[in-house]
């Protein structure tokens, strides 16, 4: 049976993303650059780049939510119909205005040229207003396939931070963190045997752990091989 840890019911809710939430490890420089950037605005333009996984829509998501006022997300690769709401006057200049402007997934418009004047005109707007830019992608700048010559050169000026996944040795403390902070508690065999048989970024790690932890509640049991099994289901060859 499980020990007597006060519990919050678990209506699978998802947490939102908030920099206090990401797990830094191995991506400590990028978490301090934002944080940097929200709680020092100037005209200043970030941009993240690393691959699938690493976290780096959280950090985009976690720093919209951390300044006050109306600071807009946009992921540029989920909604073809963004483009056509936020290209007339009034939707460029609310972007203009805004305290942060974070895009995500920037490089779903790379190569299309109305898309990249867009940028092109948004970056000198809010450059010369002072108001900083988030953006992310999962490739540097100068490996992106750009149409306009301008938006490329102003794109490669932002500073660039590098983000990847972790090693065996990161995860393992990146589980054991995510589980510290649910006030769940996984053995060393369990959490290798977790780690060997699904998926092991940070954002599925910490899905993963919401059903065990919703699991481990319902049942009051401890978290162990044949639990994780019970929970998950088959596991991944």
């Amino acid at each position: 049976m499980m020990g007597n840890r006060q519990r919050i019911l678990p209506f699978g809710v998802q947490a939102p993303a908030t920099l206090e939430g990401y797990y830094p490890c191995p991506n400590a420089a990028a978490l301090h650059a934002v944080l940097k950037l929200v709680a020092e605005p100037q005209g200043l333009c970030l941009y993240l780049y690393g691959p699938g996984g690493v976290g780096k829509s959280h950090l985009l998501l976690g720093a919209a939510s951390a300044l006050a006022g109306w600071t807009p997300y946009m992921d540029c690769g989920d909604v073809p119909q963004l483009f056509n709401r936020i290209k007339d006057l009034e939707g460029f200049s609310s972007l203009v205005a805004a305290p942060l402007l974070c895009l995500d997934n920037i490089e779903a418009w790379a190569g299309q040229r109305d898309k990249e004047t867009f940028l092109f005109d948004l970056y000198n707007e809010r450059m010369s207003n002072g108001r900083p830019m988030l953006l992310a992608g999962r490739a540097a700048p100068r490996f992106l396939d750009w149409a306009l010559p301008d938006w490329a050169s102003r794109a490669s000026a932002c500073l660039q931070v590098a983000l990847r996944l972790p090693d065996d040795t990161e995860r393992m403390a990146i589980l054991q963190e995510m589980a510290q902070r649910r006030g769940l508690q996984i053995g060393v065999e369990a959490a290798h045997y977790l780690l060997r048989h699904h998926a092991r970024d940070p954002r599925t790690l910490d899905g993963l752990l919401t059903i065990l932890d919703a699991g481990s509640w319902e049942h009051q049991r401890e978290v162990t091989i044949p639990f994780i099994r019970l929970c998950l289901g088959a596991e991944k060859p």
